[in-house]
């Protein structure tokens, strides 16, 4: 498929400081995942009518004993799911910063920028099954953004701003082997010199080596279908790539694979040779 995150103050005080993350040194599964659905209207979400479609239309079995429109904490298979209603903007300029490299949403800049409040949706303890709890999250934030006047998702973990519409399209199609993965993964694009790169950012949280096919002379759009069939694949399939082997998609095609420092991320990346 390529189709196209009590009260409000201890749930803010106790997971969502918004701390300034160094986002590129993390390592390994994040035991939290967080996300924000910004909101045209703050005040709009009906929290009764996301847990009506987590169940009637996700067959989910959810424990709902906390729960209001301003702060929720819900039960889903084992998993604590917080859902904060603020009735304000994101503070400071990720969101402008996060728009002008988010290239899957057409005005975004404008569109998001304009938010008025936003719902903080998170699952806060996960770490155990990245696939499993990413579909999960998938679930919760589509439902989320179907009973609010929202207009998109913000991931800051995995630097993703991302259009109500598209992220629900995505999720509609989704299953264990068919992933939403412009939900879950940033795939950078550059040009430089003639020659394009990509790489990923978000494989870390699936614990897997990040990715980069550096000074390509394919095309962006090439490029972009290639790293998002190995991203597939190393996720659906519970792949690990090491240093020195080959992968490729057919009986000719064989891609060398070496492990470096990254050129676009830091720390050590999987080069794809392509």
């Amino acid at each position: 498929m390529r189709t196209l995150f009590f009260t409000v103050s201890l749930i803010i005080m106790t997971f969502f400081n918004y701390p300034k993350i160094d986002k590129r040194a993390k390592e390994g599964a994040n035991s939290v995942l967080l996300g924000m659905v910004l909101l045209e209207e703050p005040g709009s979400i009906d929290i009764g009518r996301v847990v009506n479609e987590l169940t009637d239309k996700w067959n989910l079995k959810v424990s709902d004993s906390e729960i209001s429109n301003e702060a929720s904490i819900l039960i889903i298979n084992g998993y604590r799911i917080a859902i904060a209603d603020m009735q304000m903007p994101i503070p400071g300029d990720e969101i402008t910063e996060a728009a002008a490299y988010n290239y899957l949403w057409e005005n975004g800049n404008e569109e998001a920028g304009n938010h008025k409040g936003h719902i903080i949706v998170s699952i806060m303890n996960g770490g155990k099954d990245p696939v499993k709890e990413n579909l999960l999250y998938s679930r919760i934030a589509a439902s989320v953004l179907n009973n609010s006047k929202s207009i998109g998702i913000y991931i800051g973990g995995r630097t993703l701003l991302l259009k109500k519409e598209f992220y629900l399209a995505n999720v509609e199609m989704m299953s264990e082997k068919d992933l939403p993965l412009y939900n879950w993964i940033y795939f950078g694009l550059r040009q430089e010199n003639g020659k394009q790169s990509i790489y990923t950012y978000g494989l870390a949280d699936f614990n897997k080596s990040e990715m980069e096919i550096v000074n390509s002379k394919h095309s962006l759009e090439e490029l972009n279908e290639i790293m998002y069939d190995l991203t597939h694949y190393v996720i659906a399939y519970d792949v690990v790539l090491r240093d020195g082997e080959t992968v490729g998609f057919s009986e000719e095609q064989k891609l060398k694979v070496s492990k470096s420092k990254g050129k676009y991320l830091e720390g050590e990346t999987l080069k794809i040779e392509y």
